[in-house]
């Protein structure tokens, strides 16, 4: 699935994509204020290197692919929003 520039006709697409993305985002700033959530679910980079797929591939990735990324990088952000870190 093209979406735009590169594919004119791919508005829709984009556009639902770009929804899903700020869905993604907006959940994780409301867990950013939850108290009852981890500031950090902390792991060490040889533990992350092997839960997160850091390479760059040569193709491209599925819109899926990229949603699921986006949920597993923001699964282990320091989360600013809690009292705690300001």
């Amino acid at each position: 699935m093209d979406l735009l520039p590169f594919d004119i006709t791919g508005g829709p697409e984009t556009r639902e994509f770009l929804y899903r993305v700020a869905d993604i985002s907006c959940d994780y700033v409301e867990k950013t204020f939850d108290r009852g959530c981890k500031i950090l679910d902390f792991h060490q980079p040889e533990q992350l290197k092997e839960v997160l797929d850091l390479e760059i591939p040569s193709d491209p990735l599925k819109l899926e692919q990229l949603l699921h990324d986006c949920r597993d990088a923001l699964k282990y952000q320091v989360k600013t929003g809690e009292y705690i870190t300001f």
